[in-house]
């Protein structure tokens, strides 16, 4: 690029034109490339800019947070910045401080319509606080901007700071040695291009169906699991952790190691026969036992999307951006090709025994060893499957029967003789329905984040289409398209 020559691929070395370096900074970071360009492509002159400083409230200054604080066990949520969940706040995941520490540190308490970023450790990451959220705090990893929304969108802010270029922007002011991070004099000075207010609405009308997606979602999987408690007697189960026992000889199997035979293991199975109905092994619900394929040959820009264990977590499957491609004709004859409603699970660790729903918008997908595949049958509901394996029963189960010390492994008979409790169809539709809604709820979260990200990447390349939004021939998405959220508040 202009002015700049990368003389080696890392790049260890870099020749910077004079009119292009500064006297406060003469790290190589700061004249990477890529940097430089983004930060040229916000001021290029197309859209006025502002500093986050300038778009702040008049009497909340750009913060950060609680540097030494005492935990507790309740009190005033402590916002980390693994907390930042985009474009919301993940409060079931937060530390908690009491009222004494939570006072020291007023100068950072969030309301709602903070936006807080991350500017150290997971640098860039950044979310909303949305009205109703309880009170909080943040630590000093989080910077606070109480944005004025007469000044800019919020949500439009956030859209920024999380996409590429916004993020490459911030990652240019990064300093420091032992503790890397962005200082607050340098985010306060952050430029932020500031289109016109028909364009911004338009791009935090996507973050905000985002937020509600999320919500609705987080409520579905909440219904479930009480159900889903109340029928498991979650409350009254108490497996113990004792480290030997005596059995009878009539229960001991081909499996001669100690730790088959817990008292736990046989805890869980006495609990599992209080419930009141059928407890049976899977593989005799299942429509098919459980399948376990190879890993496909990988094809580079091929259409269908294969995943691997590193793909798969409880509450979703990366399916979007997944481990490997493969091309449409190896996954037509590939024994790892995926329906709508197939269940997958990790069977080798770390993690082992983790559980997500194929949902019908990820087809075409396969995939690869060390993931098996419970295709359901008539006598289970896949949703309540995919919960069942993940809770505390499906994990003890996986504990005991995977095999192996330095890299656990459970084979796909071993998961065949798991037992589940077969409750009505009514129970089951009442619990796996909505782990599938709330499955599918987090997936279009995530398309609407995208869509907002990619927009304002759009905005900057000069590709997005302005005269359109303006004119009204683009109308931006509402919640009226999305059943899940008229029904919320209908």
């Amino acid at each position: 690029m202009s002015g700049l020559d990368v003389l080696l691929d890392s790049p260890l070395a870099l020749r910077a034109h004079a009119d292009v370096l500064t006297p406060q900074r003469l790290d190589l970071d700061y004249y990477l490339p890529e940097r430089v360009a983004a930060e040229a492509r916000v001021n290029d002159g197309r859209f006025p800019t502002a500093t986050l400083n300038s778009l702040r409230c008049n009497d909340r200054p750009i913060t950060d947070g609680i540097r030494r604080h005492d935990k507790s066990e309740s009190g005033v949520h402590l916002i980390r910045t693994q907390n930042l969940v985009g474009p919301s706040v993940d409060y079931a995941g937060t530390a908690f401080i009491n009222e004494d520490w939570h006072r020291t540190g007023l100068k950072s308490e969030v309301l709602p319509g903070d936006l807080l970023v991350a500017i150290r450790g997971y640098l860039g990451a950044a979310a909303i606080v949305v009205e109703g959220s309880p009170r909080s705090n943040i630590n000093q990893h989080i910077a606070r901007i109480g944005v004025d929304e007469t000044k800019c969108s919020t949500r439009y802010l956030w859209a920024f700071l999380s996409c590429r270029v916004g993020r490459t922007v911030l990652e240019r002011y990064v300093t420091g040695t032992v503790q890397r991070g962005v200082t607050l004099p340098d985010l306060r000075a952050l430029r932020v291009p500031i289109p016109d207010r028909r364009i911004q609405e338009f791009i935090a009308a996507k973050v905000e169906l985002a937020e509600r997606c999320r919500a609705r979602s987080d409520a579905l999987r909440s219904e479930a699991m009480g159900r889903f408690e109340t029928l498991l007697r979650l409350a009254g189960f108490r497996p113990g952790h004792a480290l030997t026992n005596v059995i009878d000889a009539q229960k001991v199997t081909e499996r001669l190691t100690s730790e088959f035979y817990l008292p736990r293991y046989f805890a869980l199975e006495a609990h599992l026969a209080t419930l009141g109905v059928p407890v049976k092994p899977l593989r005799s619900i299942l429509r098919c036992d459980v399948i376990r394929s190879s890993t496909p040959e990988r094809s580079e820009g091929a259409p269908v999307p294969c995943i691997l264990t590193s793909d798969i977590d409880p509450h979703e499957i990366r399916w979007r951006n997944p481990s490997m491609h493969i091309a449409q004709s190896v996954h037509d004859g590939h024994a790892g090709r995926l329906a709508a409603g197939d269940v997958v699970y990790t069977s080798v660790g770390p993690p082992v025994g983790e559980a997500a729903l194929v949902l019908p918008e990820f087809l075409p997908m396969a995939a690869g060893g060390d993931v098996s595949i419970l295709r359901h049958g008539d006598g289970v509901h896949p949703g309540f499957l995919a919960l069942y394996l993940n809770s505390v029963f499906g994990q003890m189960q996986n504990d005991r029967y995977s095999r192996g010390i330095r890299q656990r492994r459970v084979y796909p008979e071993d998961i065949g003789a798991f037992l589940i409790p077969v409750f009505s169809r009514e129970d089951q539709a009442y619990v796996g329905e909505r782990i599938a809604r709330h499955q599918a709820l987090n997936e279009r979260a995530v398309g609407f984040v995208n869509e907002a990200k990619a927009d304002v990447e759009a905005l900057v390349d000069g590709t997005l289409n302005l005269e359109g939004i303006l004119a009204g021939r683009i109308q931006r998405p509402t919640a009226s398209t999305i059943p899940e959220l008229s029904e919320a508040t209908a």
